[in-house]
């Protein structure tokens, strides 16, 4: 069995999702956990994974592709309004 430390430091390596250490570490949020990975000293990581920033940039692809959409039927469809920014 992982201790809470130990946990912190495998949530920090990618090695466990977010949700699993927040399970392991009774933490509500991620904000806990940070905290908690704070108070125990060990270092925060800011950067994405590699995996993380694959995601990322699919979530990214796909919303640019809906967005694209969503203004291609406005035009085709005159009572459908976009509001642009």
């Amino acid at each position: 069995m992982m201790s809470v430390h130990d946990a912190l430091e495998a949530w920090q390596a990618g090695e466990i999702t977010s949700g699993r250490a927040r399970q392991m570490t009774g933490a509500a949020d991620v904000m806990e956990l940070r905290a908690f990975a704070e108070q125990s000293g060990l270092p925060v990581r800011v950067q994405l994974l590699p995996r993380e920033e694959e995601q990322a940039a699919c979530a990214t692809a796909l919303i640019e592709r809906l967005m694209e959409n969503e203004v291609r039927e406005a035009t085709r469809s005159p009572d459908r309004a976009v509001v642009a920014e």
